[in-house]
């Protein structure tokens, strides 16, 4: 079971974003997140620890309660699980309009959108770039079943060019639908998946969501499980370009040798889940 430590909460105090932060291994970007979080909006932030080794899981112990943030230690069960108990916690603890699952090595530059959204059950990602320059969101611009059959492909063949050629279809939808965000100036507009690094949701979605993720999915494709769960629930995803975060790591188009087991495990357990929904 999950230790928390805080200090214990009189009633349950309102804010108008909760953080869930899932860190692992990394605590120096995490300091960078605490500086970045600190803009005019009122927000209490949840640091999940994925257990690495002891002098990290101290770091990040410190670093949290230095930061007033309610630090929770998990062992390392993937994305998933710990996201699901900083979002639990979340639940049982605070009022709030928005709860963000955010990685550690995320800095935010512009939220100030997410006071002109409805209080409705909605997803939204983020205009997320990596220090490149390269645009993370949206994960999905459609649900096109050209690239889910070219990524079904390439997990049965262990296939990074049928990967790489999928991403880089995507990648142009991505890009053709920024564009066209920008011409027309829209400040939303509706897609099928967020980008796992920086997930923006109502409170209502959050309850109509949680669990969130499927936790026998350590890693990989939870963008795609919580958007065919949104599908199903009819909650939108939106992509707001004025919400602005930079993710300061990404990862790579392709897979390594090592890398798959972890790929086609997520992937097996999403395709089960989607049969048994008929999705």
């Amino acid at each position: 079971m999950p230790c928390y430590v805080v200090a214990m909460e009189k009633h349950r105090p309102y804010y108008d974003i909760v953080f869930v932060v899932l860190v692992y291994k990394n605590i120096d970007v995490l300091r960078q997140f605490f500086a970045s979080s600190r803009l005019s909006y009122t927000c209490r932030v949840i640091v999940v620890n994925s257990f690495y080794d002891k002098e990290t899981e101290e770091a990040c112990r410190l670093t949290a309660l230095q930061n007033d943030a309610v630090y929770i230690p998990v062992l390392n069960k993937g994305y998933g699980v710990g996201n699901n108990v900083g979002s639990k916690y979340a639940m049982d603890h605070f009022d709030f309009r928005f709860l963000i699952l955010s990685n550690s090595d995320i800095i935010i530059k512009d939220l100030a959108y997410l006071s002109q959204t409805k209080d409705e059950k909605a997803v939204y990602a983020a205009d997320v770039r990596m220090e490149n320059g390269h645009q993370q969101n949206p994960h999905l611009p459609f649900r096109l079943g050209l690239y889910l059959k070219l990524l079904d492909i390439s997990y049965k063949m262990r296939s990074n060019v049928l990967m790489s050629m999928a991403f880089a279809l995507n990648r142009l939808l991505r890009e053709l639908l920024v564009a066209w965000t920008r011409i027309r100036s829209l400040r939303q507009v509706r897609v099928f998946s967020a980008h796992g690094s920086f997930i923006i949701m109502t409170y209502q979605a959050v309850m109509a969501l949680y669990p969130i993720f499927h936790e026998d999915m350590f890693l990989y494709n939870e963008e795609l499980y919580l958007a065919h769960r949104c599908r199903l629930l009819n909650i939108p995803v939106f992509f707001a370009p004025r919400l602005k975060v930079t993710h300061l790591e990404g990862a790579s188009s392709t897979v390594d040798s090592n890398a798959w087991k972890v790929h086609e495990d997520s992937y097996r357990v999403l395709k089960q889940w989607m049969t048994n929904h008929h999705q």
